[in-house]
């Protein structure tokens, strides 16, 4: 077998089983770390309220989730939809830079402001408010 070392045991390889995956805060902006998400397709996972959940960016058009109240995994279509539900499960993971939005109000809806530096304003203070 190419894969035992003739022990019966797995032969050790370089593998990083979670390379491609974010699983912990990153030092980024929330848009960055959207960009940063659907460039490289990373698997996104974390827990809300004590509840395990995933997902993927297919492409900016198509994403799966996981949710934990539904047997079978979920799919969004469509730009707008797949922005918002991706941006909605990281702020709520709390895995980008909060202290940023607080401090940096006009990054987010300043007049050069991007349509998703306005919608991760726009998420982060209604989730912030309730």
């Amino acid at each position: 077998d190419g894969n035992a070392d003739g022990s019966g045991r797995a032969a050790r390889r370089d593998i990083d089983m979670l390379e491609g995956v974010v699983y912990d805060r990153k030092n980024m902006t929330y848009d960055e770390l959207y960009n940063h998400i659907v460039d490289t397709q990373s698997i996104v996972t974390c827990c809300i309220d004590a509840h395990f959940t995933a997902f993927q960016i297919l492409s900016p058009k198509f994403l799966i989730y996981y949710d934990p109240m539904n047997p079978s995994l979920r799919l969004v279509r469509g730009e707008s939809q797949v922005q918002h539900v991706a941006l909605y499960f990281l702020l709520k993971c709390n895995y980008g830079d909060n202290v940023h939005i607080q401090e940096n109000k006009n990054y987010y809806v300043g007049n050069s402001s991007s349509e998703l530096q306005l919608t991760v304003y726009r998420l982060w203070k209604k989730i912030n408010t309730l």
